[in-house]
């Protein structure tokens, strides 16, 4: 062990790439023990990618983990493509693994969009799941969304938000999530989807290097494009391809599954009334509110939390 919550894999991972028929490839990473208790990992976003790391969580003598990067994004084919990219087909995905690799049921474990995708995966599948454990819930709402991007810094990152808003023209101050939307899925993206991408780095940190943007001249300097501003505005305009209140609604269909949820109690992103709402829903979860810790799953107390949550699940 690397510490009290991250394991060394000693093997390099087994990789696959998958081909979903409909014109992407999916990248899957298989490690731990070959007969351990399947769990696996889905990263954030929309948008994020995988890292070989994340099978550190797991303990390779008790888990086979397997991490793969969602359509567009990471390792997986084309890059950035939008195309057959939704909700919908992201958790065919997940159940076209599990059938790949011949595995009965698994545990899932999930992070902010990642926490979204296990839940809606669960509730389509739940005959195939073990346990969920959840980091930062995120509910596929729009209200989620106005929270994070622009209530919640309004409230308490006021100077961060100012200076978010003034990238944009006086005219579109007014509705600035719609107006970085147009601006990220024009041709001319480079500078707004920066700045999308470094204002929810900050907000997603308690306490980051610098709580403000770099000189305009020095964003315009930067080499390519993130791959988060372009995937998580394409799944916002489209309201994540889910009903209202999705989630909350199909509850009754995770009851016969145990869950664990840890929330950061300053998470500005996907704040904890999102987590509590969840748990009083799901009445076989369980919420472990992280007095330390903010979104970011490096803060203080979370990865501790996660691995006790993980020892919990598979000891039921």
């Amino acid at each position: 062990m690397k510490n009290k919550n991250f394991y060394t894999h000693l093997t390099l991972p087994e990789m696959y790439h998958l081909d979903t028929g409909d014109g992407n490839e999916l990248y899957i990473e298989i490690n731990g023990k070959k007969d351990g208790i399947p769990v696996i990992f889905l990263h954030g976003g929309p948008g994020g990618h995988c890292r070989s790391e994340h099978h550190s969580l797991f303990d390779p003598s008790v888990f086979k983990s397997i991490i793969f990067d969602q359509r567009g994004c990471g390792k997986s084919n084309p890059k950035r493509n939008l195309e057959n990219n939704d909700t919908k087909n992201l958790v065919a995905d997940i159940e076209m693994i599990r059938d790949f690799l011949k595995i009965k049921k698994f545990l899932i474990v999930g992070g902010s969009w990642g926490a979204t995708l296990a839940l809606c995966y669960a509730q389509k599948y739940p005959e195939n799941i073990i346990g969920i454990i959840l980091r930062s819930v995120f509910l596929g709402t729009m209200n989620e969304i106005y929270w994070a991007f622009n209530d919640g810094p309004k409230t308490f990152a006021p100077d961060l938000y100012q200076k978010f808003i003034s990238f944009l023209d006086k005219k579109d101050q007014a509705n600035p999530i719609e107006a970085y939307i147009r601006k990220i899925h024009s041709n001319e993206s480079h500078l707004h989807s920066w700045v999308w991408h470094d204002y929810e780095r900050i907000l997603s940190q308690i306490n980051p290097d610098s709580h403000d943007f770099e000189n305009i001249n020095e964003i315009k300097k930067r080499n390519g494009l993130p791959n988060s501003p372009l995937m998580e505005t394409h799944y916002i305009k489209n309201n994540f391809f889910m009903e209202d209140d999705q989630i909350i609604k199909n509850a009754n269909k995770l009851q016969n599954i145990p869950g664990y949820i840890v929330q950061g109690r300053y998470d500005l992103i996907c704040p904890p009334v999102n987590a509590y709402k969840l748990k009083e829903a799901w009445k076989r979860s369980k919420l472990k509110l992280v007095n330390t810790a903010g979104h970011s799953s490096s803060d203080h107390g979370i990865m501790e939390n996660l691995s006790i949550a993980l020892k919990e699940i598979i000891s039921n």
